[in-house]
């Protein structure tokens, strides 16, 4: 009997083992770079996954952050915009900016899939 099709294998332990979700089954993961895709699969960017293009890593826990992940926490990176590529779906991409739950007063834009509505990045 075979392997049912969503079934993975991961033998080399050395590397890490990021399983694909959703529709969207061409991501991938380098030694200093990754992908991001939407469930849907119509948006994809790319983004470093080590300096300097990867400015921060960090866990949030304020409200907007647990309101749009419906969970406590966040795990959230910071990329400098000059290091995120749009692979495929910019046109798909919709926005929503709002300051009034921003801490600083800044606008934060949220990006999203206009098909699936999964959130893909936030700028402010």
């Amino acid at each position: 009997m075979s392997a049912p099709a969503h079934s993975h294998s991961h033998d080399d332990l050395s590397k890490p083992y990021i399983p694909l979700a959703g529709l969207g089954q061409d991501g991938w993961s380098k030694d200093d770079s990754a992908t991001a895709t939407c469930f849907c699969g119509s948006v994809q960017i790319s983004f470093p996954t080590e300096g300097p293009g990867l400015v921060g890593v960090f866990i949030c826990n304020c409200t907007d952050c647990r309101k749009i992940t419906a969970s406590m926490f966040a795990t959230n990176f910071t990329i400098a915009d000059t290091h995120l590529t749009h692979v495929r779906g910019l046109s798909t991409l919709k926005t929503f900016s709002q300051s009034k739950s921003i801490a600083t007063g800044n606008t934060m834009t949220n990006h999203f899939c206009s098909n699936c509505g999964t959130l893909m990045y936030r700028r402010t």
